[in-house]
């Protein structure tokens, strides 16, 4: 009896303090993509087979718009701001809203006549300091036979001469991104 009174006793006080634990107040942990990233480099995947000397080719520039130092903030309300230079003008600056669902980032400027919507896909895990995002993209590519032939002298000497060999090409675009900042 007196056994019965300790397990009652027991469950009458351990289950206020179950329950009192399960605070619903608490806030969520703000997703790992919140924050400041710095575009470290852009990286070519997916390429077709005649075009393998540009698999995972990584670059400073996205030479299509001349753009370098992309900086882009997500913030915990769901916002953004994304800065970058282009060689034309400088200190080109957008904003807009951003969602994440799964792997799949989308971004929405503000202003939709000047910056268009993207949609992008999560590369592995978004972690504390390191994240990758990508998207389709073509690319004017020279293919592999012309260059495992042809010298960089001689391409230099005769850049008008390379055009008749390029070809548009379907890849994938990998941004390489390091953590700046975190809230």
């Amino acid at each position: 009896m007196k056994r019965n009174f300790y397990r009652g006793l027991l469950l009458l006080v351990g289950f206020p303090l179950v329950f009192a634990s399960c605070n619903k107040d608490d806030e969520p942990a703000p997703d790992p993509i919140v924050g400041t990233w710095k575009r470290d480099v852009y990286r070519l995947t997916d390429v077709p087979a005649n075009f393998s000397n540009f698999d995972n080719f990584a670059f400073d520039q996205y030479y299509s718009a001349a753009e370098e130092g992309l900086t882009i903030t997500f913030a915990n309300d769901k916002t953004y701001t994304r800065k970058y230079d282009l060689i034309a003008n400088p200190d080109v600056s957008e904003t807009g809203a951003w969602t994440k669902e799964g792997t799949a980032v989308t971004i929405k400027p503000t202003d939709t006549t000047k910056f268009p919507e993207e949609d992008f896909t999560v590369v592995g895990d978004i972690t504390s300091v390191a994240m990758v995002l990508s998207k389709s993209e073509t690319f004017t590519l020279l293919p592999d036979a012309v260059t495992d032939t042809l010298t960089t002298a001689w391409a230099n000497a005769h850049p008008d001469d390379l055009d008749q060999y390029r070809q548009n090409v379907d890849v994938t675009l990998q941004l390489v991104f390091d953590k700046v900042t975190t809230p």
